[in-house]
């Protein structure tokens, strides 16, 4: 009988601890000193069978490009503010021009999440959609998990795929994070959301894209949109106008200036 519970303890610790009367974790220093161990965020998701990943991995989504190498590429993430601030970014980001669309949201939920996409697909039309976001890539938050809802209209027509990043692996959609630090010069961290509004997202997204790549020799984002019908068409649709450079201001002051 000791030697089963001795082969059921995970420590020696937990063995004294239940089986030796009298002695308690006070009296165990070492023991007190250390916290108990809890489960990582990317070892729960190991764990758990996420339906929303079947067939939409980081590996099923190098497969399915392989396959469909033409198809354009969409990064999404969230940006939030200070603690308790309550208004959320959500941005997507076009890697074959690096332009970011910032969109602020009144919370981190699914439901603020489908909204853009169905305020997009209505102001865009869905063919539209379909041609400028064929497929998006994304991290393991909860808000992107309602993956049937984003990835099709109310009529379930399907306007979209989505795959996910793997758990921790944030470089594999690394275009969108190194443009976050382009918006952290306008909002630190530690920045309240709740005093954002449509209009200063609006014009922080006008500022962003307005900024020269070395990656696409000197281009800016806007410039790069301007060369494909389907992403000037977006730009109108969306009010969206490039920054003269000599104007750009990647500051807090950029929200001051209103």
């Amino acid at each position: 009988m000791i030697a089963d519970k001795i082969k059921n303890a995970r420590t020696i610790l937990y063995y004294i601890t239940i089986i030796i009367v009298g002695i308690r974790n006070i009296d165990l220093p070492k023991k007190v000193r250390y916290r108990q161990r809890q489960n990582r965020p990317h070892e729960v998701l190991m764990k758990m069978d996420y339906k929303c990943r079947q067939g939409r991995t980081y590996t099923d989504f190098t497969s399915y490009m392989e396959q469909n190498p033409k198809l354009s590429i969409v990064e999404m993430d969230t940006v939030i503010g200070a603690r308790g601030s309550g208004n959320v970014l959500m941005t997507m980001l076009f890697r074959n021009t690096n332009f970011m669309l910032i969109f602020l949201l009144p919370d981190k939920s699914q439901a603020s999440v489908n909204a853009v996409f169905d305020k997009l697909t209505l102001l865009l039309g869905l063919d539209l959609f379909r041609k400028l976001f064929p497929v998006i890539l994304t991290d393991n938050g909860t808000e992107f998990k309602g993956v049937h809802n984003l990835e099709f209209t109310e009529n379930g027509a399907r306007r979209t795929r989505i795959f996910y990043c793997d758990p921790q692996a944030s470089w594999q959609k690394g275009r969108i994070e190194k443009n976050h630090v382009l918006i952290r010069q306008i909002l630190p961290k530690g920045t309240k959301f709740s005093t954002l509004s449509d209009e200063s997202v609006h014009l922080i997204t006008e500022h962003i894209n307005s900024v020269t790549r070395e990656l696409f020799e000197n281009q800016t984002p806007f410039d790069l949109m301007s060369q494909k019908d389907e992403y000037k068409k977006m730009l109108d649709t969306l009010g969206l106008q490039p920054i003269p450079l000599n104007e750009v201001c990647l500051k807090p002051a950029l929200l001051k200036r209103k």
